[in-house]
């Protein structure tokens, strides 16, 4: 029961963060136009990238070694803040030392936005290590608390910025980086609360923080790296207003994976304290529910998909919408992986997770070559799909090896299941009913 609140709790914070998401989406769309979204999508993913690239697994090692207890909260706190700043001052070097040595390589991308950007660096990686402590310890309010804070406050800075210089990318940057400075402070200051550290580095503990982490973190870049891979492509075999397309195309579709996501997040930190009979009883149930809902939202986001993107974004981002039906059926595929590859991860065997997306981005990248010169954006979401498909295969045969579980049990949904949404939508009914007299006994 516990785990169905924090499921239905992350899911709702997670909802929300949609909704801001496409708010925010669709007030730069109509304010920046196509062109101008391509080339925010492809800054804001060369940082996110590089922050993914370089927490090097630490937050999945704070989870998993503060759960199993093998270091204090204390430790790792102290550690996670030191090693973030030295991590993420290095990193935020990178790209602006290859902007100046080949300008070229970015094509039409002011030097003066790649600086603004690469401030984030270490404040994206202060957000990941004290979220995952939230995590660890079982805070899953304050963890949602931290997951929607950056959004809220990016939505209000666009707006504040955009009253004063609307259409302006610059002022778009500087709000997602200020966003992502605000945020990064609420999750430390609530692991503080309850956790009191002070500022000492320990070095074993950061050797054997990478050494685990390093196990998922691989597949973890590799897989966001397999995410985004199409949008680069897209930029260097096409243009900026393709990729603004793109942008739209799999901002639609990647909502229907808060779920998944939120699922897979509760999966991951509840296994490792599991026996392996709770865990090959509980994850199969999960997982089919999970597939199901998410199935019955992309049916409905296939048939609506025209109608969001006339309403929320024009007729001039409609060649987004071929795109976004393509997608759909990975999207659906990789919901699966999502919570099996957390369950995995949870078993301390992320290293499977690993080897399928390294095969998944084997999958892909030719794909795309062959693909995007001759159907364009569709053609790079269909070898998206298709190389979801082949990591989720994978991802599901070890995860049927490891638990002895069935394809049935795993993906196909039973009466049991279906039983317990017809009582969790009477309970709704009920509540709703009775709020309903309420207001109306006032009158």
């Amino acid at each position: 029961m516990k785990f169905i609140k924090d499921t239905l709790l992350t899911f709702s914070i997670q909802l929300i963060t949609v909704i801001l998401g496409i708010i925010i989406s669709v007030i730069l769309a109509r304010t920046l136009g196509p062109e101008k979204v391509g080339i925010y999508s492809i800054i804001i993913l060369i940082f996110t990238l590089l922050s993914t690239f370089g927490n090097l697994g630490i937050n999945i090692s704070n989870t998993y070694f503060g759960v199993k207890k093998k270091y204090t909260w204390s430790e790792i706190a102290s550690n996670s803040l030191i090693s973030a700043f030295l991590l993420g001052i290095i990193l935020s070097m990178i790209i602006p030392i290859l902007f100046y040595l080949d300008p070229s390589a970015f094509k039409n991308i002011s030097p003066s936005l790649v600086i603004i950007a690469s401030i984030v660096t270490p404040f994206i990686l202060l957000m990941f290590y004290f979220q995952y402590i939230l995590l660890g310890q079982n805070r899953i309010k304050e963890y949602n608390i931290t997951s929607i804070s950056q959004s809220i406050i990016y939505l209000s800075l666009i707006v504040i910025l955009l009253l004063f210089v609307h259409g302006d990318l610059g002022a778009v940057i500087i709000s997602w980086t200020t966003s992502f400075v605000t945020a990064a402070i609420i999750p430390i200051i609530l692991v503080y609360k309850s956790t009191k550290f002070k500022l000492h580095f320990n070095l074993n503990l950061f050797k054997k923080s990478v050494k685990f982490g390093s196990k998922s973190y691989l597949g973890n870049v590799i897989q966001f790296f397999n995410y985004r891979i199409d949008m680069f492509l897209i930029g260097l075999l096409l243009n900026f207003g393709s990729v603004g397309y793109y942008s739209i195309s799999v901002g639609l579709a990647e909502s229907l994976w808060y779920l998944p996501s939120a699922v897979g997040t509760l999966v991951f930190a509840r296994t490792p304290s599991l026996s392996d009979k709770a865990r090959n009883e509980s994850t199969p149930r999960i997982c089919r529910n999970t597939l199901f809902i998410t199935m019955i939202l992309a049916v409905l986001l296939f048939f609506t998909g025209k109608y969001i993107i006339l309403i929320l974004f024009g007729s001039q981002y409609l060649p987004a919408l071929e795109p976004l039906w393509v997608l759909l059926p990975g999207i659906i595929a990789l919901s699966i992986c999502k919570v099996l590859s957390n369950e995995i991860t949870g078993r301390g065997k992320p290293l499977i997770t690993t080897y399928a997306s390294v095969i998944s981005l084997i999958v892909n990248i030719p794909l795309n070559i062959i693909f995007i010169p001759q159907m364009g954006i569709t053609g790079s979401v269909l070898a998206s799909s298709i190389s979801y498909t082949a990591a989720t295969l994978i991802v599901l045969a070890s995860f049927l090896k490891l638990s002895n579980n069935t394809i049935s049990e795993t993906l196909i949904i039973k009466k049991p299941d279906i039983k317990l949404y017809n009582e969790f939508l009477l309970k709704i009914r009920e509540v709703v009913q009775i709020r309903f007299k309420k207001i109306i006994s006032k009158y």
